[in-house]
């Protein structure tokens, strides 16, 4: 069977892969690999355990940290240097010129500072954690290998340095207390607590 593999993985390891290969060939492939892994303890892992890694590892998924609901851009996702403003011309340039000069929220990682509790999930809340003011929404959250909760989330530019406290607060909870979406600045009291991360692992 001809089979192309390439180093395209989405997960952030340093060993991921992605197999491309004809449909008619897959489940042939797929029970060899397992066949031959099994003494070196390979296992099937779906989808949930991808979307895990790659929001530790801060890559992007569409819909949450690009584009969705809060028209979310690249310059805002941490992905600027892929958009090549010094072109002279390409689809939508003028108006990412313009975003570039005002940006005014960025997606961030975050962690819990402590194990368990409720699951984080996207569209829960951000409040800053000393003043307590809305500053953001969650995009994607996950529990890490050491069953601390990480996830990333759009905040407010100026709050973006690591180590800022934040605290999540369940949008069920706010659904629950029969509240208009809040707007930034709005107070609320935290409850779950965490810190803002590099936006990339092992970057500053």
């Amino acid at each position: 069977m001809e089979v192309w593999i390439a180093r395209t993985g989405y997960t952030g390891e340093a060993w991921g892969y992605e197999i491309f290969i004809h449909p008619d060939s897959a489940s042939s492939l797929w029970n060899l690999l397992l066949e031959v892994g099994e003494d070196l303890g390979i296992v099937p892992a779906g989808l949930g355990a991808r979307d895990s890694l790659r929001t530790e590892a801060g890559l992007p998924l569409y819909g949450r940290e690009l584009a969705g609901p809060h028209q979310i851009d690249p310059l805002e996702a941490g992905f600027g240097g892929y958009v090549k403003l010094h072109k002279p011309f390409f689809v939508g340039r003028s108006e990412m010129v313009e975003r570039s000069r005002r940006l005014s929220r960025r997606i961030v990682r975050f962690r819990l500072l402590h194990r368990g509790g409720r699951l984080v999930h996207p569209g829960d809340l951000v409040i800053h954690g000393r003043t307590q003011q809305v500053i953001g929404w969650v995009t994607s959250a996950a529990p890490n290998g050491e069953g601390i909760q990480v996830g990333m989330a759009l905040v407010e530019s100026r709050l973006t340095k690591v180590d800022t406290p934040i605290g999540i607060i369940s949008s069920a909870q706010i659904q629950a207390l029969k509240e208009i979406p809040p707007k930034s600045g709005n107070r609320w009291p935290v409850q779950q607590e965490g810190v803002i991360l590099n936006r990339f692992p092992g970057r500053g």
